[in-house]
């Protein structure tokens, strides 16, 4: 675990920025891993990049499935031309 941990931290703006295909990152508003700030940040540094939110913490898919859901097919609606 101490490992695991070990690699997700650090800088990674590298990776994040390695692409600009279209992109969404679904942010719970209580989460005590990404701030608002951060997912605001990473928002405006990468193009093609949506900014979904929703009042749960950081496991949005867990605590709000049906919100969580709903953003990810509204997101891939809107990638159809």
């Amino acid at each position: 675990m101490v490992t695991s941990v070990g690699r997700v931290n650090g800088d990674h703006w590298a990776d994040r920025l390695a692409t600009d295909c279209p992109a969404l990152l679904i942010h719970g508003t209580r989460s005590d891993t990404l701030t608002e700030a951060h997912a605001k940040e990473l928002v405006s540094r990468r193009p093609h990049t949506s900014l979904a939110q929703l009042p749960t913490g950081h496991t949005v898919h867990a605590t709000a499935p049906d919100g969580f859901a709903a953003m990810v097919s509204a997101f891939l609606d809107s990638l159809k031309g």
